[in-house]
């Protein structure tokens, strides 16, 4: 149906709406809009409500109508995280193409796009070809989106190749030795403990964070993964508890004893602060420490203790390690630090079980050479 444009309009000068007519299981229904300022604001929203129920696929669909849709089925399946990180990866391609129709995309266009994201600086920084990719990975799954729901096809994003991915950065370790040096500046019982549980049990951070005193077992010496928290939430709203990253890292493992004792030491001092009861936050009390707080106290630690710093995530590279030089196999790397599989670990730490590799030659150099 046309716009209309209504004889009442709102106080700040809205009269456009649209009226939709359609059918759901044999049943009519019909729509009323609110209103627009202008008619092509309600034009552009008649179109995306009819995409939205099915009902008509206006032959100049654009990106931002499809993404519109995408997003929405997104939210319902991903964790608020994720939909965070596909909304922002998306916004980057449609800041140059929304507006421009799906069947009528063209080579310039989609190098402009390109060109954007070469120019696009956040902090001073570039982003990088890996980022890049995972953006215009997303922005093709959007392609696909559309293709199958609505049967409107661009095969210009397929023409490009991915960017040449950078080497990786290096990861970084601390030995226990280190470790041990980086413990002894640290005079906050949260802090210790925090930090002991992340080297010794390799947990991620929202992993630590998000434990709380009923995931302890301080008889069967066991600490339970249930929960990871995130911190960086954008909206302002604290944090945000969702499941573990995979099915594997939900995980119950058995604790060493310098890691019971400085959860042991936490719980009673937390005790008179009445923060120890079992829904209360290990390291946190009523709610989780803010990750930007959790980076200033590391920093300033490693200054104290005189050591190049190291990221947070490389406490779990630094477990690895550890472990991998105390002769853990791959599998028990990979149960231990809540890895989807063997494949992942190996494909992670292969490099640190390079002695391994050289004992094996040393073991068929003896038995072979001079026979």
């Amino acid at each position: 149906m046309p716009v209309l444009k209504s004889k009442e309009p709102t106080k700040d000068g809205r009269k456009f709406f649209y009226k939709i007519c359609y059918t759901v299981d044999g049943k009519k229904h019909q729509l009323k809009s609110k209103k627009f300022k202008t008619k092509k604001e309600a034009e552009r929203a008649e179109a995306e409500k009819l995409l939205e129920l099915g009902q008509s696929v206006p032959s100049d669909i654009t990106f931002n109508q499809v993404a519109k849709v995408f997003l929405q089925e997104k939210k319902t399946r991903v964790k608020r995280s994720t939909y965070g990180q596909v909304e922002t990866m998306l916004g980057h391609m449609l800041y140059t193409l929304g507006d421009v129709p799906i069947t009528s995309l063209t080579l310039r266009q989609y190098q402009d796009a390109l060109d954007h994201l070469e120019a696009y600086e956040h902090n001073g920084k570039h982003l990088s070809n890996f980022y890049k990719n995972k953006i215009t990975g997303t922005f093709k799954l959007l392609c696909d989106f559309a293709q199958k729901r609505y049967d409107v096809v661009t095969r210009i994003p397929d023409k490009f190749d991915n960017y040449k991915n950078e080497e990786k950065k290096e990861m970084k370790f601390i030995t226990l030795d280190e470790f041990n040096q980086f413990a002894s500046v640290i005079d906050n019982p949260v802090y210790l403990a925090f930090f002991t549980t992340l080297y010794f049990m390799g947990l991620r951070c929202g992993e630590a964070n998000g434990l709380q005193w009923q995931d302890i077992d301080f008889e069967k010496k066991t600490l339970t993964i249930k929960r990871t928290v995130n911190t960086k939430r954008r909206d302002g709203k604290g944090y945000e508890i969702t499941t573990p990253k995979t099915k594997s890292s939900a995980r119950t493992l058995p604790l060493p004893q310098i890691v019971l004792e400085q959860l042991s030491n936490l719980k009673e001092h937390q005790y008179h602060e009445g923060l120890n009861q079992a829904e209360m936050f290990v390291f946190g009390g009523e709610k989780p420490i803010p990750e930007t707080t959790l980076q200033n106290n590391k920093r300033y630690y490693f200054r104290d203790a005189n050591l190049e710093p190291i990221r947070i995530h490389d406490f779990r590279h630094s477990c690895a390690s550890y472990l991998i030089n105390k002769g853990a196999t791959p599998l028990l790397v990979s149960k231990w630090l809540g890895h989807a599989n063997v494949t992942m670990t190996m494909n992670t730490y292969s490099h640190l079980w390079k002695s391994e590799l050289l004992d094996i030659v040393g073991v068929i150099d003896r038995d072979t050479v001079g026979s």
